[in-house]
């Protein structure tokens, strides 16, 4: 079963990640860089919800939550 993945950074607004386990989400981040060298990684929220990620940039620009892999910054489509 797939889970939504919120990896919340010390720089900039973090890593959105819709995988099968944790694991599965930092493998998946890490397969596309991330987090940047200049970053790290400070909380991690399993089963994010919609309505708590930021409506101004987050939402409009992710891919779809619903398929596995990196949907913030859009990597899944």
């Amino acid at each position: 079963m797939l889970q939504r993945f919120w990896f919340k950074t010390d720089r900039g607004l973090g890593y959105g990640v819709t995988a099968s386990s944790q694991a599965d989400a930092e493998k998946l981040l890490k397969n596309h860089g991330y987090p940047l060298p200049t970053e790290r990684i400070t909380h991690v929220t399993q089963g994010v919800s919609v309505s708590s990620l930021d409506k101004e940039h987050v939402l409009p620009n992710a891919g779809p939550l619903a398929v596995r892999g990196v949907w913030y910054p859009r990597h899944n489509i």
